[in-house]
């Protein structure tokens, strides 16, 4: 029997040969295809061969020493950037890649989104060029130490001194200091602060401001503004997160962003043509985050199916003397290779997401909204929905590892501590089901009043409702296991369910429920209506994308097969856990939840063979995942040996050469030889 590291070895190039497709096949999908794939690995190769970025000390350092190490990288990036030209989307990839939240991070994914959807033409000019070149380097302050998603609630106040022509901003309490923004600590010298606008007494609510906060001169804060570095955090720990106070700070009317509202110099306010352009910032970030959740799910997935794969326990095979492979256990496939199914029905989402943000924009140029409540309400779903689905399914991951799941070395534990802030940051996640429950609830009653009422394609199944008592005969069309295989069936039982949870909020709330009192309702609610729209999202792409043969090759028929197979699992293990929902109307009958489970079973044992293939496809390089368990050769017990060498515990500062640690000879010699004087405990104490 070959030594477990040279087994491990053996492992992963048998699970690669058994692989029914080719896994650079898919990576595309991941990166936005081809041609950017190709531009995305040049970004890979310039940060690993750059030694202002290296990572394989960062499991060692702690937060200021992270911090002190960001500030060359910020340099250095800046200077790459400049020095190739990088496009928005290369430059997000670099810090991506990065895997380092540095502490400018937010300059360029939330100060700037934000100059150039908000501020006006005139004012971007203006503002632009010193923001892009980081003269001004920027945050956006929203978040308050006694609220956060909720605009109409913040405390910071800008008023207007018609004299003066200029905005007077203030944190009138403690609980208006602005919390939680990120480069505010110690970076930015300049903020867009999110204040109620205050025109001779009224509030006309929140809109942004750009504010001035340190010296551009010499970096010292500017009157009036007190900052501080909030202090250490869970995740992030590279990134200043930063608390602030304005203690009546004057900055010129020209300095509110001016694109949808604006005030005269007689201080006459005109109001957006819609109420919710405020929000453009956080549905921005919203969007991004879902394929943020996808990326991070498929690096877990990529660990975890690697060193279950090459981890053997437990059963013993008489012909060869080896253990079985941890990935081989059905537990541990229902525990890892869901969320796999999860990070492609992620990614597409986020495509399905960013075509509708894009139109969106192009539309609100001219005037057009009729887009905007959709791209708020869904974006907030899929956000609330996909982000916890990755923050819990990275830890189940984590925890599939064994007791080496503990371990930073595993590459799990840094990466996931960081994507933790995204359920609460940009909308806490609950918070956002019930705005998705608001607006379905609308569109019902809308249906209800006027059945010719024009719907969007993923809420027409409200219609479905104008008929109730049609409604209520409704049942799933299966009539054998084979059936739940079926894009039709799957969907409409989607539907239905989603259908009746909205019908049930109208019917709650008709009976007088405040709806302070209907949150679990909510978030009932917005999960079923995001996960019909995960499913047909899925579904969709993965057709448009790999059914594009009348023809098809037998590798085109592998794919398609093998990529069907990772849909069905989500389509199954979704319907498993929410099976209760599928059948508390009569929808489906048990006979049919007993082939959905037994689907989940099948699925599990249908993608298990490309497992490992499927981890692959993702494209991660070891120096991203930074992981010792999920490494591309599977020698996961050799580089978790090779990583201890590099501890400070065990280098020549803190032990000597005959191998004894620092501090033996003043704190553990004296215990050991008996100075430290004798234990007389003879059952009471002297305290």
């Amino acid at each position: 029997m070959p030594a477990a590291e040279n087994q491990q070895q053996l492992d992963i190039a048998a699970e690669r040969a058994k692989c029914t497709f080719d896994p650079n096949v898919l990576t595309p999908l991941f990166y936005g295809g081809e041609e950017k794939l190709e531009q995305l690995k040049k970004i890979e190769a310039m940060i690993d061969s750059d030694p202002v970025f290296d990572r394989s000390d960062r499991y060692f350092l702690g937060r200021t020493e992270r911090f002190k190490r960001a500030l060359p990288m910020v340099k250095r990036y800046v200077e790459l950037r400049n020095q190739y030209g990088f496009t928005p989307e290369e430059s997000a990839y670099f810090k991506v890649y990065l895997d380092d939240y540095i502490p400018v991070h937010l300059h360029e994914s939330m100060f700037l989104p934000v100059l150039r959807a908000q501020a006006s033409d005139e004012q971007f000019r203006k503002w632009g060029p010193p923001a892009e070149n980081y003269h001004y380097i920027g945050c956006y302050a929203q978040t308050e130490l006694g609220h956060g998603s909720a605009l109409s609630r913040l405390e910071t106040t800008a008023t207007f001194d018609i004299e003066r022509d200029e905005w007077v901003i203030h944190s009138p309490t403690q609980s208006s200091a602005k919390f939680w923004i990120g480069t505010l600590g110690k970076i930015a010298n300049h903020a867009v602060v999110q204040a109620k606008l205050i025109i001779n007494g009224k509030d006309y609510g929140a809109h942004p401001f750009l504010v001035p906060l340190r010296s551009l001169k010499d970096h010292t804060p500017l009157p009036g503004v007190v900052i501080k570095d909030q202090g250490p955090k869970q995740g992030a720990i590279s990134m200043d997160n930063g608390y602030a106070r304005f203690n009546n700070v004057r900055i010129p009317r020209e300095n509110m962003l001016m694109r949808f509202s604006q005030v005269s110099r007689e201080g006459v306010y005109s109001k957006p043509i819609h109420p919710k352009l405020a929000y453009g910032g956080m549905t921005a970030v919203r969007t991004t985050l879902i394929n943020h959740s996808a990326l991070s799910m498929a690096r877990a997935v990529t660990i975890a199916t690697r060193y279950c794969a090459v981890r053997r326990q437990g059963t013993v095979d008489v012909a060869t003397d080896l253990e079985t492979q941890v990935l081989d256990y059905p537990g541990v496939q229902h525990r890892i290779l869901p969320l796999l199914s999860h990070a492609f029905a992620t990614i597409f989402s986020g495509y399905w997401m960013n075509e509708m943000y894009a139109q969106y924009n192009a539309d609100i140029t001219k005037g057009d909204t009729s887009l905007l409540k959709d791209v708020h309400v869904y974006s907030s779903g899929l956000k609330s929905y996909c982000t916890k689905l990755a923050a819990d399914g990275i830890e189940e991951a984590r925890r599939s590892l064994g007791g080496h799941g503990y371990s930073l070395f595993s590459g799990m534990i840094d990466f996931h501590r960081q994507f933790l802030a995204t359920v609460t940051y940009e909308g806490e996640n609950a918070l956002l089901t019930q705005q998705v429950s608001r607006y379905l609830l609308k569109l019902y009653k809308d249906v209800a009043r006027n059945a010719t009422v024009k719907l969007s394609p993923p809420s027409k199944y409200i219609l479905s409702l104008v008929d109730h008592d049609a409604f209520t005969q409704q049942r799933c069309g299966a009539r054998s296991a084979n059936d739940l295989y079926k894009a039709d069936v799957i969907l409409a039982a989607f539907q239905h369910r989603a259908a009746r949870l909205i019908h049930e909020l109208a019917q709650a709330e008709k009976a007088g429920s405040a709806w302070s009192d209907l949150n679990l309702e909510c978030m009932r609610l917005s999960k079923a209506h995001v996960q019909y729209i995960m499913v047909e999202n899925f579904h969709n792409g993965l057709e448009k994308r790999y059914n594009v043969s009348s023809n098809p090759t037998h590798q085109q028929q592998n794919l398609l097969a093998a990529v069907r197979s990772v849909y069905h699992l989500h389509v199954f293990y979704t319907m498993d856990l929410e099976l209760s929902e599928f059948l508390e109307d009569g929808y489906m009958s048990p006979q049919q939840a007993s082939w959905v489970r037994q689907g989940v079973k099948d699925c599990l044992k249908a993608v298990r063979p490309n497992a490992v293939g499927f981890a692959d496809c993702f494209g991660f390089t070891d120096s991203f995942l930074n992981s010792a368990l999920g490494s591309w050769d599977g020698r996961a017990y050799e580089r978790m040996a090779e990583m201890t060498e590099r501890e400070p515990l065990n280098s020549k500062a803190m032990t000597d050469e005959k191998g004894v640690i620092w501090g033996y000879e003043e704190y553990l010699k004296p215990l050991i030889y008996g100075k430290a004087g004798p234990y007389k405990n003879r059952g009471s104490s002297k305290l």
